[in-house]
């Protein structure tokens, strides 16, 4: 994230969209108060105020240090003044998702995807047929029977 070019609008939207998707990945609290404190900085200097709020009041459940409760309490009172977002993301945080292995895009519940046998990664309709970029072996949307063990009978 660090290393993406931040020139136009369209990569720090980029850049905000993966911090955002990195927030619904299951990490213990420390780690998912560093990742919620990257999400909300971004989106709060991206101008996205209402979804900064929201990535603040997750903050503050999960009880962090007083400096940074402090802070994020801050940003809250500025979000909940004009709880607008300038822009619009491939962000849906009410709607659970996967994301897409190759795309890094989310894949809505209910929407069409294909996985890969092996890794069970998910992938975008588009990439079926593809070797897996997780795994590097099998193939996206290939289906398999896994090993089968018979019991010899006497």
């Amino acid at each position: 994230r660090k290393e993406l070019p931040k020139a136009t609008i369209e990569d720090q939207k980029r850049i905000c969209e993966m911090a955002a998707y990195f927030t619904h990945c299951n990490l213990q609290p420390i780690h998912q108060i560093l990742t919620l404190r990257t999400a909300l900085n971004l989106f709060f200097k991206l101008k996205n105020y209402k979804t900064a709020g929201s990535f603040a009041r997750r903050l503050l459940e999960l009880g962090p240090k007083p400096e940074v409760a402090q802070q994020t309490r801050k940003i809250l009172q500025a979000c909940d003044k004009n709880p607008t977002d300038e822009h619009q993301l491939l962000y849906d945080e009410h709607n659970p998702f996967d994301v897409c292995a190759a795309s890094y895009t989310p894949i809505y519940k209910g929407a069409e995807c294909e996985s890969a046998p092996l890794s069970g990664a998910k992938y975008l309709p588009k990439f079926k047929g593809e070797v897996c970029r997780v795994d590097r072996v099998s193939q996206i949307g290939k289906s398999t029977a896994g090993l089968k063990i018979r019991r010899k009978v006497r």
